[in-house]
């Protein structure tokens, strides 16, 4: 028989999408939004579920399952965080509520119930494990360790478990292309052995030149091991031969999310101007990333296919076959709000997505230029001009040594000399050039290892609210798996 689990805060349904893939059974999921519920409930017809605040529900009323998890308490409703937030605006954007819907008053005043509420449902149910998720800035909370203590007492030991989404996954269980970092409380009933809930990612170590499980290491010792990525932990090699490394863990690029199929609009062609704010960021985005060129070597038997920035190393052995791509990624842009200053490049996973979505997709025009006699540059959206046996729609590699004359990239480089002899040609983005969108709710989702087959009710604005408040799947998962292999034993 499946191991039985209750979600008392389940929003779009994130934790029990994981849940349910580690192998349990979802009894009853709860939610005090109904377009939340809506949402869960068309994708888990089988569970039962229940719109209501917690705060005022009778726990007798709940089914007794083994494993109770819950995400109390968020930014709009936390006592760590101040007062709620009342708007939901994007500054020099536009009101989220306007652009993309209406979304209730209640969906975000009261998003998530409080951390007591936990503990009276484990009082009346006992359940053999209790997962909570929150932030890590929680633990400010000046009752945060009175709240732990009260669980001791009801017969528990606890496990901090500090990770971000990005570094949670493997073959069978994806990894999000996110950087969310969460603080996961592991509750074990007295009498049952603890899970091994300790993050180990993979990562390659420089030094060992070897592919590793890597372990945390924290800047400071900590005996709850609270806090986020590179702030106060860092992951190292765990081989003594290299002294221990420094090692970052493989991670799923923002790109892995993001419908490639819709590039957006021109941004000289928009009818109403971006904000100056925007303007800004993307500016300084395109400074940072739009000459970035990576190089990746796609058939060649016996390299490890990483990629790498073209200015930092050699090409590889070059042979007759076609066997190096050159990159230069978009890159996702903030446009609007404050948290959120700087661009980042789409080849590293997503900032943490949040319930007001402000980050747009800007990418670069790419055009085709002709280079013979009289030949001009236009736009991949245009027909592709005739195409002669010479093959001139290229671009350059332009020689800096005396004597040597221009060559297309269809014509293979010249001989390799120790010296550097060549350069790829690039002409200047414009930001009217470019192209912007904002994230769609269905690439926030993935962010979140959301299926494409899940249904998420509601308009833009709602969705885009269930994709930012949701658990990132795939750390359920994992945790439901580590759960579930300490409760067989």
């Amino acid at each position: 028989m499946s191991l039985t689990f209750t979600d008392i805060f389940c929003g779009a349904g994130g934790s029990s999408i994981g849940l349910t893939a580690a192998g349990l059974q979802l009894r009853l999921a709860a939610n005090h939004w109904q377009r939340a519920i809506e949402t869960h409930s068309a994708n888990f017809r089988d569970a039962e579920h229940l719109c209501a605040d917690v705060n005022n529900y009778d726990m007798r009323r709940l089914p007794s399952t083994d494993v109770l998890w819950a995400s109390p308490i968020c930014t709009e409703a936390s006592p760590a965080g101040g007062r709620p937030s009342r708007t939901c605006t994007v500054p020099g954007q536009g009101d989220l509520l306007e652009a993309f819907g209406p979304i209730s008053r209640k969906g975000f005043e009261r998003t998530r119930a409080t951390f007591w509420d936990v503990i009276r449902a484990t009082e009346v149910h006992r359940y053999r494990v209790v997962l909570v998720e929150n932030v890590p800035d929680v633990a400010r909370w000046e009752l945060f360790d009175h709240w732990v203590a009260g669980m001791l007492l009801l017969g528990y030991r606890v496990q901090y478990v500090s990770v971000s989404s990005a570094h949670i996954g493997d073959q069978r269980n994806l990894h999000a292309p996110q950087w969310r970092d969460r603080l996961y409380l592991v509750f074990t009933r007295t009498g049952i052995e603890l899970p091994d809930v300790d993050p180990h990612p993979v990562a390659w170590c420089q030094t060992c030149s070897v592919d590793v499980h890597a372990v945390q290491a924290w800047k400071k010792p900590d005996r709850r091991r609270i806090g986020k990525y590179r702030q106060q932990y860092v992951y190292v090699c765990p081989n003594a031969v290299c002294r221990n490394s420094v090692v970052e863990p493989y991670v799923l690029p923002a790109a892995a999310a993001i419908d490639w199929s819709d590039l957006g609009r021109r941004i000289g062609d928009r009818a109403e101007p971006l904000a100056d704010n925007t303007m800004t960021r993307i500016r300084a985005g395109l400074s940072m990333f739009a000459d970035r060129h990576v190089l990746l070597t796609v058939n060649h038997a016996g390299h490890d296919g990483r990629a790498h920035p073209a200015d930092a190393a050699p090409l590889p052995a070059q042979t007759k076959r076609i066997g190096n791509g050159i990159i230069s990624p978009p890159m996702l842009v903030p446009a609007g709000g404050t948290w959120n200053n700087t661009a980042s490049a789409v080849t590293a996973p997503m900032r943490t997505r949040t319930a007001r979505e402000a980050e747009a997709l800007l990418t670069p025009e790419p055009f085709i230029a002709v280079l013979r006699k009289h030949g001009t540059a236009h736009s991949i959206d245009q027909p592709l001009r005739t195409i002669a046996a010479g093959g001139h729609h290229h671009a350059l590699v332009v020689p800096y040594r005396r004597g040597n004359k221009p060559t297309t990239t269809g014509d293979p480089l010249r001989t390799m000399s120790t010296r550097d002899s060549g350069a790829l040609v690039q002409p200047a983005v414009a930001v009217e050039d470019c192209r912007f969108r904002m994230l769609k709710p269905r690439e926030q989702l993935r962010a979140q290892r959301f299926p494409d087959t899940y249904q998420v009710l509601g308009n833009v604005g709602e969705q885009t609210m269930q994709a930012g408040n949701a658990v990132s799947a795939n750390v359920a998962q994992w945790l439901g798996q580590q759960v579930t292999t300490a409760l067989d034993q």
